[in-house]
């Protein structure tokens, strides 16, 4: 036979029991002493059997009242922490925040954010992937993450909403002894005939670079490839060339001994945040995103 208690009786029989005095216990459930002793005796009726000897100067449990009064007490601690859980993840307090980003926004635009967002929700959990641009958009189309930093391409799907995040400025980077290395800036013009280490084509930056050089009809003398910030890095650094990048990604090339001087005209890669488009963010991650933006902004 399956018992019907409602949380309501449940709560009035934990009331009851732990006071050993129905007004008290009503005060405490914030409701009537009248209504409170049917609620119990609605509970009694249904489960079979008193609960309670009530006298006029005390209320006694029987030995079905502790037990029973022992269950509704873990239901009630039970089903208030529950409520408290909702709470807490609808006002964003808890959950669970999944990123995608670029290696370049993983190493210098996330980590201020991260930190001072795990200060003030320590009970949100953050798990971030950094990944070359045509591995974090699948990561936010098949619903892994909740958010991609991706650089903005025409290539991203219909089913995405785009928020603009940043403006990023191609450099220059070039060994010390590079003659670049003295100037206050250099033209796209001026890499023309350059020896040249380039990205290849799974990155953000690789199609961005080759616009560039097209459009200021500079030819390179492309000496090697690779996929990485670092490893490109390390090649300029061995004296292999020079290269273009995005300014965030120059922190990724600080092991080596090299410089960085601004391009003109400026050429900007401009990077977005990403979410899959007629979903709504749950609280957390919408908290997330607002931290992030604001961080732009600063």
């Amino acid at each position: 036979m399956v018992i019907n208690l409602s949380m309501h009786h449940l709560r009035a029989i934990e009331a009851v029991h732990r006071t050993e005095n129905f007004t008290r216990a009503a005060e405490e459930i914030e409701v009537s002493q009248p209504a409170l002793s049917r609620t119990v005796a609605e509970a009694e009726r249904r489960i079979g059997t008193p609960l309670f000897e009530r006298t006029t100067r005390k209320v006694t449990a029987t030995v079905a009242g502790n037990e029973v009064a022992l269950y509704a007490a873990h239901a009630v601690r039970s089903f208030d922490s529950s409520l408290t859980r909702i709470s807490d993840f609808v006002t964003g307090s808890s959950g669970q925040v999944r990123i995608s980003c670029l290696p370049s926004l993983a190493a210098t635009g996330l980590p201020q954010v991260v930190h001072a967002f795990r200060r003030d929700y320590p009970d949100v959990e953050l798990v971030i992937h950094d990944a070359a641009q045509d591995q974090v958009v699948p990561m936010v189309t098949d619903g892994t993450v909740d958010i991609g930093l991706v650089a903005l391409t025409d290539t991203l799907p219909a089913d995405l909403t785009v928020t603009p995040f940043l403006s990023d400025p191609f450099v220059a980077v070039v060994p010390r002894d590079h003659a670049f290395a003295a100037r206050s800036w250099v033209r796209w013009e001026d890499f023309h005939g350059e020896s040249f280490v380039g990205f290849n084509s799974v990155t953000s930056i690789a199609p961005m670079v080759r616009h560039a050089l097209l459009q200021a009809g500079a030819e390179t003398n492309e000496v090697q490839r690779a996929d990485t910030v670092p490893a490109v890095g390390g090649l300029v650094a061995a004296g292999m060339g020079i290269t273009a990048v995005p300014r965030l990604v120059v922190p990724l090339m600080n092991f080596s001994d090299l410089v960085s001087i601004p391009i003109a005209p400026t050429i900007e890669r401009k990077l977005v945040l990403t979410s899959l488009a007629g979903a709504p963010l749950p609280r957390p991650v919408f908290n997330f995103k607002q931290r992030l933006l604001e961080s732009a902004q600063a």
